[in-house]
């Protein structure tokens, strides 16, 4: 394959990439401010580098690419831009099986933030979450209850609590529903994530809940992180969004009952 050459003069492309090395992620109005050009020659520069592959394009900027390892992981803030709409579309859908009286348990997770936005005109419901920064800012009905684990705070990955705190406690509840996240999905190897204390809370999160429902965007698919979290027989359902390929949704078919398209 020809691999294609960048239209963007050599000293921004330079500018560009030197900038995303440094600060990880870019939107396009602090990246115009630098480079002193217009919104629109950001977006066309992001644009292609994203298409080949120097970086990965988000809603309203950029962020580094991905070294492809299993056990890469982006920071908190990175992870809350990278396929934002992807995940605000899932987020919404997921919503809708929140049911009022239900108690819920939340992983870990910018889908699962952005699941937990949409849930404040729910009345009555128990939300239990380790995510210090779901439980931080989410804003629930009045009539509702968050419980936050216990545990040792893993700071600048979405500063989650990890430990046998938080073990000790959702291996001892049972929940109406469970919404799990992922670093990686794939049909054969299942559920896997790139933190081994952090797959550990997630293998209990399956076991805790009576419904089970993965929440992920379709760049999760056909990767492999360090260590596995479960089957993907072992969940419910998935809710992805729609631009996941037919080849994987048939095959995700095989093997999970119920797929949503967000």
């Amino acid at each position: 394959m020809e691999q294609k050459t960048s239209i963007i003069p050599a000293g921004r492309l330079q500018k560009i990439m030197e900038y995303m090395k440094e600060h990880g992620s870019v939107q396009i109005k602090e990246l115009a401010d630098y480079l002193d050009v217009s919104d629109a020659t950001v977006r066309r520069d992001l644009d292609d580098l994203d298409t080949q592959g120097l970086l990965v394009r988000t809603h309203g900027g950029a962020v580094r690419k991905n070294d492809n390892t299993s056990s890469f992981e982006w920071q908190h803030n990175e992870k809350l831009t990278i396929m934002l709409h992807e995940k605000k579309q899932i987020a919404k859908l997921a919503a809708s099986f929140v049911h009022e009286g239900d108690t819920i348990l939340l992983d870990s997770g910018t889908t699962t933030y952005y699941l937990a936005s949409e849930l404040s005109d729910i009345p009555n419901l128990t939300v239990i979450t380790y995510d210090l920064f779901i439980g931080g800012n989410l804003v629930l009905h009045p009539t509702s209850t968050m419980i936050v684990t216990g545990g040792i705070r893993r700071q600048g990955y979405n500063n989650v609590l990890l430990g046998s705190m938080v073990e000790d406690y959702v291996r001892n509840i049972r929940v109406d529903k469970a919404f799990l996240g992922a670093d990686a999905i794939d049909v054969d190897f299942g559920i896997s994530n790139t933190n081994v204390m952090e797959a550990s809370i997630k293998r209990l999160l399956v076991q805790a809940g009576k419904q089970v429902i993965l929440i992920g965007d379709h760049s999760k698919l056909g990767r492999m992180a360090l260590i596995k979290v479960c089957d993907l027989t072992d969940i419910d359902g998935v809710i992805i969004d729609k631009a996941i390929d037919e080849n994987s949704l048939h095959r995700m078919k095989e093997k999970v009952k119920n797929v949503y398209l967000a």
